[in-house]
């Protein structure tokens, strides 16, 4: 059935400003990342395909601790989104950056251990000509602008429904472990996370 193989996330949080971890964990099913982001859109679909890969390894149990995650993406509204909603990463609190490396790919790591992974599409699983699409639209205005930002949405979600939904998400993005240092985010306004601060006590 087309749609079956999106992934649901399973995330602990705190329970108050200055809380120990919840007792229970929430789900999070793909309507509440498009509610968070705006739109549902194959960029969206695709981090979150990618990130399910990537979190199911460094939570082998299903459920996923958003108090000590931090994640790098590309600079990208929908992948940056998708990091930030599902792993509790923001820029604001130094654990969450972007660097400009195309493609779908993140760096997610875990705080206390260390232990990072890396997850990328898979070369080709993407539509070459909807790619060609996307970097043609500044080169176009009036009309003509107007009808191939129609098309490349039509061209966009046909190729969610006709494949992406029909795959799963470990057959097209790959998960790896790797040595990685996280680098200072470079925002003169970080803040302390307080809500966290307390997480372990009994």
């Amino acid at each position: 059935m087309v749609g079956e193989n999106i992934p649901t996330f399973h995330v602990l949080d705190t329970e108050s400003s200055h809380g120990r971890y919840s007792r229970e964990y929430k789900e999070i099913k793909f309507d509440d990342l498009v509610k968070f982001h705006g739109h549902a859109c194959d960029g969206l679909y695709r981090g979150s395909y990618a990130l399910s890969v990537a979190l199911s390894d460094l939570f082998p149990d299903g459920i996923i601790d958003r108090t000590d995650l931090r994640v790098i993406s590309r600079n990208s509204p929908c992948l940056g989104d998708a990091a930030s909603y599902l792993t509790g990463g923001r820029i604001r609190f130094g654990t969450q950056d972007v660097e400009n490396r195309p493609g779908v790919w993140y760096i997610v790591q875990k705080i206390s251990t260390g232990l990072a992974i890396s997850v990328t599409e898979e070369d080709g699983f993407f539509p070459d000509e909807i790619s060609k699409m996307e970097a043609s639209l500044s080169s176009v205005s009036g009309r003509a602008l107007s009808e191939r930002l129609d098309m490349l949405k039509e061209m966009q979600d046909k190729w969610v429904n006709d494949v992406l939904l029909n795959s799963k998400p470990s057959e097209h993005y790959h998960a790896k472990k790797i040595d990685y240092t996280w680098k200072e985010v470079q925002y003169k306004n970080k803040g302390i996370r307080t809500d966290v601060i307390f997480k372990d006590v009994i």
